[in-house]
């Protein structure tokens, strides 16, 4: 069981069966203050935050430093509490911490617009959270029917950098009131895989919940439960499930809607059954298309952490080459891409400075580049209804033109506005001048160690650095290409588009390397990408003019045939549509023109299975069904 940390100030629930909610505010009008509320000093420093760092729901509310000593209040409206004696305030936050002395965050009360009374009140020498909070307030403003509460800060507001907040409510509980919080399954599934169903219910109810029953239906058919016993959740406290009976998609190129329901909690009915039903909208997939991590890192030589990007970014391309592609976006240096550089608060969700980054512009929080492995596991596990690839790349060294097609598939329909993008980025850049030195306050190791740079000096001259993976371009803006992909789409849609573009003189082609990107520009995502590395030192990348699978459908053998602009280091994959591997082939060169490898299919079984051709670090894919 996995409990949220709660306080109760003073426990004095006499509420039975009947509760009411005074006041609930998630902060999804998107507006700050929200309708009625009020900020008292430092409004510019409170946003709305597309984020979920509080524990709660995107967006939250976000209260960011700023380099001054004072204090600032988050106002709730005016509540008629006329008669009541005691009332429970339950709300999600977050604290991060920077230096001490840190602004202390706390909870006050007032009535009639009169002085504050601070009911609760901490002083930080961490970050906190995220965490749930739960007072019982009862004090002399409560029985007025002017009651306000307010959330503050007070202090040296330099000394933190954020507080998130979300999720406030101002209640009675009912007696027996279990909250179904969240639900946890991927977006889109492979036909016949079996998927886990897990999520997270809360207590809203003075009595403690010891049982409960988690059903799913499909489509609105027969209900699968599971069922959990041994607890003993109080009131604000949380528990993590997991459904007993996994969940199977059968059907191909549409959507499936699971229903998720609490059910028999205690063994009885839940008197508040508004919170115990959650939905899901599943796309299933013929097969897993191959997909690759697409990392935006921003970065700068006068940020002295930054060298913490440097090194995990390195890392991560030594570790992962061919499934990981990491672009450094630059601001504030010779290397800066100002269209890019402008929008990075924008696309970094939660955006708390340099470094930090986002990993397919996913998610709703940033990665700091010392946990973009831990992003790129959980993204390069979820199935993608996108293919990508990149074709007719040519480069004409006397204009210093290049092209190619980017061409992808969609194994899904959808109404969202997708976009292809394309990214050109540039190894081993050095410059000359003191805005190439790169600031390092890992010099002299009181950071600890940072892949070398404790050994070097802040800053690192000019002469020693040599920056990799530099955002060069993003065409034709830093969210793809309007128009690239028609809307609607249907499944299994096929699109192509046609990029050209004049490499600047300033620029090494020999350094260069080459992305395509689909972009779901309806919700920001980037939904697969693929990318260009063996360009270098030729005058024309190779290219895969074509590639075919023969007898297709087959039953115990088949041809892949492709032809190859010139010679290049080819391999092949045989895999099943969950992406697992169950034949390859040893890489070797293979020659300009039409090459032939023969597959042997005896050991497969009926299915369908994807033909994962990789010339260089370049992936073109084939479908294959076996049939005997």
């Amino acid at each position: 069981m996995k409990k949220i940390y709660s306080l109760i100030v003073l426990a004095c629930l006499t509420m039975a069966v009947s509760g009411q909610t005074y006041l609930l505010e998630d902060f999804s009008g998107n507006v700050m203050p929200p309708a009625g509320w009020s900020i008292d000093g430092l409004n510019s420093q409170w946003s709305i935050s597309a984020s979920n760092n509080a524990g709660g729901t995107a967006p939250e509310a976000a209260f960011t430093y700023k380099n001054v000593v004072t204090t600032t209040r988050l106002i709730s409206p005016p509540v008629d509490m006329t008669g009541q004696t005691s009332v429970t305030l339950m709300f999600n936050h977050r604290y991060a911490f920077y230096d001490n002395p840190a602004p202390a965050y706390g909870v006050a009360t007032r009535s009639a617009g009169g002085a504050w009374t601070s009911i609760w009140e901490h002083t930080p020498t961490a970050s906190v959270g995220p965490e749930t909070v739960i007072l019982t307030i009862s004090n002399s403003d409560m029985g007025h029917s002017d009651f306000q509460f307010c959330f503050y800060l007070n202090g040296n507001m330099y000394n933190l950098d954020n507080y998130w907040l979300d999720d406030i409510m101002l209640f009675q509980p009912l007696s027996l009131d279990a909250s179904l919080k969240s639900i946890s399954l991927p977006p889109y599934v492979v036909a016949g895989a079996s998927n886990t169903l897990s999520g997270s219910i809360m207590n809203y109810g003075s009595t403690n919940i010891n049982s409960f029953d988690i059903a799913y239906r499909i489509d609105g058919g027969a209900a699968q439960v599971s069922s959990v016993t041994g607890l003993n959740l109080a009131l604000g406290e949380s528990y993590e499930f997991t459904h007993s009976v996994p969940i199977v998609l059968n059907t191909a190129g549409i959507y499936n809607q699971v229903e998720v329901n609490i059910q028999n909690v205690n063994g009885g009915n839940d008197l508040n059954q508004n919170n115990d039903t959650l939905k899901a909208n599943v796309g299933v997939l013929e097969y897993a298309p191959v997909r690759k991590v697409f990392c935006e890192e921003a970065t700068g030589t006068w940020c002295g952490y930054c060298v913490r990007g440097i090194c995990f970014m390195d890392y991560m391309a030594e570790t992962y080459p061919e499934t990981w592609i990491g672009v450094a976006v630059h601001n504030g240096d010779p290397m800066v891409n100002t269209a890019w550089d402008n929008e990075i608060p924008n696309i970094i969700p939660s955006f708390p400075g340099y470094p930090s980054g986002t990993i397919d512009r996913a998610g709703s929080n940033y990665w700091d580049p010392s946990q973009f492995e831990e992003g790129y596991q959980k993204r390069i596990a979820q199935p993608t209804p996108v293919t990508v690839e990149i074709n007719n790349c040519a480069w004409d060294p006397a204009t210093r033109n290049i092209s190619f097609d980017l061409q992808s598939e969609f194994l899904l329909g959808t109404d969202d506005e997708m976009r292809f993008a394309a990214v050109i980025m540039e190894d081993s850049i050095h410059g000359t001048d003191d805005d190439y030195a790169q600031a390092n306050y890992y010099a002299g190791g009181s950071l600890g160690a940072m892949c070398g740079f404790e050994n070097l000096t802040n800053p690192i001259p000019a002469a020693d650095m040599y920056y990799n993976h530099v955002g060069r371009e993003i065409l034709d803006s830093p969210y793809g290409t309007a128009g690239s992909i028609p809307a609607p789409i249907t499944s299994g849609s096929s699109f192509t588009y046609h990029y050209t573009y004049n490499i600047p003189a300033d620029w090494s082609f020999e350094h260069l390397h080459f992305a395509g990107l689909v972009i779901n520009n309806t919700t920001g995502e980037i939904m697969n990408a693929n990318n260009v590395v063996n360009w270098l030192g030729t005058n024309e990348p190779t290219r895969v003019t074509s590639l075919n699978v023969y007898p297709n459908p087959a039953s115990n053998n088949a041809k892949v045939v492709f032809d190859l602009s010139n010679g290049q280091q080819t391999g092949l994959r045989i895999l099943d549509i969950t992406g697992r591997q169950v034949a390859s082939f040893t890489q070797r060169t293979y020659p300009a023109g039409t090459n032939t490898i023969n597959l042997d299919c005896s050991d497969l079984a009926n299915g369908l299975y994807i033909v994962e051709l990789t010339v260089g670090n370049t992936v073109f894919t084939k479908k294959l069904s076996v049939q005997k």
